[in-house]
């Protein structure tokens, strides 16, 4: 949850359809949080995860994909 909340606040602070250099910074951090996540998320366990927890990350990486996307959307725009 913490990297969840972590990568949304980078989004929010990273001035996404205003681009300045803090946003490619922002921008490599999100990327470095989500991947850190997915890994988190795909690593080998020895024992099972609720069923309540694996439905909240899978929800957790969606939105947090999601909104990468959003980001690399506006940056990519800004440049038209």
């Amino acid at each position: 949850m913490v990297g969840g909340f972590l990568a949304i606040g980078l989004f929010l602070m990273s001035h996404t359809f205003d681009v300045t250099a803090s946003t490619f910074w922002c921008g490599i951090g999100q990327l470095v949080v989500i991947t850190f996540l997915f890994w988190i998320k795909f690593r080998r366990r020895t024992t099972c995860e609720p069923r309540w927890l694996r439905n909240m990350a899978n929800f957790t990486l969606a939105i947090l994909s999601i909104a990468f996307l959003v980001y690399l959307l506006g940056v990519a725009t800004w440049y038209e």
